[in-house]
């Protein structure tokens, strides 16, 4: 089991992960081949896993008995793999407040970086706060690196939050402070350029975005009800060569909010989640088709996909994830064929079958491919909480 202890039992702690609820799931007669393996249980929520430098990183949500945390282990990542706390240092969120909900970090491995962002609370100017963006550093504490990301008006800053951030050349590129917002840096986060919106904190939802080449493509849902996916063309110093938008041929959206953007590399195969189905493009994101689509009202299923994984030399070959909002329940499915048909292999997830009237959400919160080429899954069964790391096997579609 994935814990957290704090203070002087957290120092001489390895932590083992197994034994509850650990072993395999039996697999749906729809697929005999295809199973899931449990690697690692924890009653918090956990956000994802990374690779780097030999090891598996993984993030905690906070609670209210516990702050946020980070674990890693050795690889190749078992089920009985011993964990270990990472100092966070000032990049910890604090125990959960009455009331409050859970808020989970979220890693990515950038080049040679290994960055964490998370949501964090606005403060008082000349206090000290929580961060929204830190990176690991030499020491192998994680250090705060959100000060360029600070908006602050009167006696009040807030750091702009971010829900992804990616690495194109030598650049990075977030979605910080929500709405429309999209910024570039050249210098690994020592300051920052608006790309898109403006250098504030966004009434709408994050949007997702993605970099083809010189093309970029941003979608989202702003104003509310009102999904949009973009394209526009880079220029040579990372931002809009120009305001016009390219033109991009799609099927009406409706308010189908879109959750994730992602290229398959090596490809001009683009991906788009959206709420209640799945959009491809084969030319870089100038046209795209549903390849999933369910019902805006009636259906038996209405999958919010928010993770996507392509796996590395079987570029044919992929996974998606996220929750099916129609019965609160996860959701997982996979292609054989670049995505033209889908298995639906969401009943071998733990937490699919579960007691009646229990209508918390449940939810694939990331897919990766480990440096042993397995496909890791991480989920949380219960609203946030209850977190598991899975292995899966993929048989035939």
């Amino acid at each position: 089991m994935i814990q957290h202890r704090s203070g002087a039992a957290l120092a001489a702690a390895s932590l083992l992960l197994a034994a509850c609820g650990a072993g395999s799931i039996e697999p749906a007669p729809v697929n005999t081949a295809t199973k899931i393996e449990v690697l690692a249980t924890s009653t918090r929520g956990i956000g994802n896993v990374v690779y780097k430098d030999g090891a598996a990183w993984a993030t905690l949500s906070n609670s209210a008995q516990d702050g946020s945390a980070v674990m890693k282990t050795p690889l190749p990542l078992q089920a009985a793999s011993r964990w270990s706390d990472v100092p966070l240092g000032a990049c910890a969120l604090p125990k959960q407040e009455a009331g409050g909900m859970a808020r989970t970090p979220m890693l990515r491995a950038l080049g040679s970086t290994l960055w964490l962002f998370q949501p964090a609370q606005e403060r008082r100017q000349g206090q000290l706060g929580e961060h929204s963006l830190c990176a690991l550093d030499g020491s192998g504490t994680f250090a705060g690196r959100d000060q360029p990301l600070e908006s602050c008006i009167g006696e009040w800053c807030a750091p702009l939050a971010m829900d992804e951030l990616k690495l194109a050349g030598n650049r990075l590129y977030t979605n910080a402070g929500g709405g429309p917002n999209l910024f570039v840096s050249d210098n690994a986060a020592a300051n920052w350029r608006v790309v898109l919106g403006q250098f504030d904190s966004m009434i709408c939802t994050h949007q997702a975005f993605e970099l083809v080449g010189d093309r970029l493509l941003v979608g989202g849902e702003c104003p509310l009800d009102s999904a949009y996916l973009r394209a526009y063309r880079l220029g040579a110093d990372g931002r809009l060569a120009s305001n016009a938008e390219l033109p991009i041929t799609l099927p009406t959206l409706e308010n189908r909010n879109v959750q994730f953007i992602e290229q398959v590399a090596n490809t001009q195969r683009v991906f788009a989640g959206v709420e209640g189905g799945l959009l491809r493009s084969e030319d870089g994101g100038q046209s795209f088709k549903f390849v999933i689509q369910q019902p805006l009202e009636g259906g038996k299923t209405y999958p919010y996909i928010r993770a996507f994984l392509a796996l590395s030399g079987k570029p044919d070959t992929m996974v998606v994830g996220g929750f099916d909002k129609a019965n609160a329940l996860p959701y997982l499915a996979w292609s054989a064929d670049g995505g033209s048909t889908w298995t639906d292999i969401s009943p071998l997830l733990p937490g699919h079958a579960r007691a009646a009237g229990d209508t918390a959400m449940a939810e694939v919160t990331s897919l990766s491919q480990d440096p042993q080429g397995r496909v890791i899954v991480t989920m949380n069964l219960k609203g946030g909480t209850e977190g598991r790391v899975l292995l899966l096997t993929l048989g035939k579609a």
